[in-house]
């Protein structure tokens, strides 16, 4: 048998031992419950008052196993840095999604600051709300949808951490609910602006300087078609693109380019429209690695290079600033349905509702294309129901031949 310390002492037949540190005055307290080592400090300095204490907490802990609450408690602030530091673990890794970035920043601003000390257990619906109006007070305003999604998302990331590190019974988590405001409509292209921004690109670019100030248009003009040809995000997605995730194949004497993509949202693949493979072709012929490789062969070889860079192969930052400079030369910058300026995302919500509109394509392949949800699509892009359906809300769709109607309409 192991000798005790003087400073430690056994109760309840050895279940439960009261120690004390060599450098603390209170006396501290361990236990096992069902495989798990708890350890707590009595806050006492009195061995008996710690005894006492340390007793109560074991019959305490007992009566939480036998009636499957978790056995272990822990605050808030403690399992949320559990779940950011697997995130972040992720994230250096490049294996995490891009948006834990998002959930991270969610949890140290305005979670971690409320729940902090609060027990997991301990927050139910009422803590909740009462979250949710510090949190209004916090933004200065009713959070948007999208931002409630983001940080119930967080928030669940801390709740998954606690239910498998037995903090929490699952049956005991909180529902999370999202009432924010509905999502803003956001600026895109008609299709009339659009047939003015492809024809004035390459006249813009000839309007400027050389060398590097000339490159960055050409690649402007390139990655703005492809982006619009695919509904590609900017920034996560175009910033991850390398020539290994780029496939051609052929299918019925077509080609078509395929993209893997990764970035904001799980990966996915997307198909590019007509035209996209040129645009590729043209950015491989200006840089300088690989355009002495036939374009074929080099796709084969599935390079880990970037797709969208400059001829000398660096990734620049301000095709956003270029891409600006742009439209407020021709006259595009402000959406007038809007009132609110175009960025390069406007190329991804101009994709989707050609996609809706020219194309007729339906919102679950659509979903799929953009790597995003049906209800995401839903909600920014109900607007164009009416166009959708204008044929059927003008009867027009009824004058058609028989045939033609048949082939149009065959899907309804």
């Amino acid at each position: 048998m192991v000798a005790l310390s003087p400073n430690t002492h056994v109760l309840l037949d050895g279940e439960v031992k009261v120690y004390k540190r060599g450098n603390s005055k209170r006396w501290q307290a361990t236990f096992k419950i069902d495989q798990h080592w708890v350890r707590i400090s009595t806050g006492k300095t009195d061995l008996e008052e710690a005894k006492t204490v340390a007793r109560d907490q074991y019959l305490e802990y007992r009566f939480r196993a036998k009636h499957d609450l978790p056995v272990v408690t822990k605050r808030f602030e403690d399992v949320a840095k559990l779940a950011i530091a697997d995130m972040q673990r992720q994230l250096d890794a490049e294996a995490g999604r891009k948006v834990y970035k998002d959930y991270i920043k969610a949890l140290n601003l305005y979670f971690i600051p409320f729940f902090g000390k609060t027990f997991i257990t301990n927050i139910d619906h009422e803590k909740i709300q009462d979250f949710n109006r510090w949190r209004v007070q916090q933004l200065g305003r009713e959070p948007k949808a999208s931002t409630l999604n983001t940080h119930n998302s967080a928030m669940n990331r801390v709740f998954d951490e606690a239910v498998a590190r037995g903090f929490i019974a699952q049956g005991k988590v909180p529902i999370l609910s999202n009432k924010g405001e509905g999502a803003e409509r956001r600026p895109d292209f008609s299709r009339d602006e659009y047939r003015t921004l492809i024809r004035k690109l390459p006249h813009w670019i000839d309007k400027g300087k050389g060398g590097k100030s000339r490159d960055m248009r050409y690649l402007l003009r390139d990655y703005v078609l492809i982006l619009a040809n695919t509904g590609m995000r900017h920034g996560t997605e175009a910033q991850n693109l390398r020539w290994k995730h780029v496939t051609i194949f052929e299918d019925g004497g077509l080609e078509y380019v395929e993209f893997y993509l990764h970035g904001k949202t799980k990966p996915h693949e997307a198909i590019g429209r007509a035209g996209t493979i040129g645009y590729l072709k043209r950015i491989h012929a200006r840089t300088d690695a690989i355009k002495d490789i036939d374009f074929y062969d080099m796709l084969k070889q599935k390079l880990d290079l970037p797709v969208f860079c400059l001829p000398d192969g660096t990734v620049t930052e301000h095709l956003r600033q270029t891409f600006k400079a742009f439209l407020k030369d021709a006259d595009l910058l402000k959406c007038p349905k809007t009132g609110k300026d175009r960025t390069l995302y406007s190329l991804r919500h101009t994709y989707a509702t050609f996609a809706l509109v020219n194309d007729g394509m339906d919102i679950h392949a659509l979903a799929k294309q953009m790597g995003t949800s049906i209800g995401m699509i839903e909600r920014h892009y109900s607007h164009l129901e009416p166009r959708m359906k204008k044929e059927m809300f003008t009867g027009k769709r009824y004058d058609l031949p028989a045939d033609e109607f048949k082939k149009r309409y065959k899907s309804e």
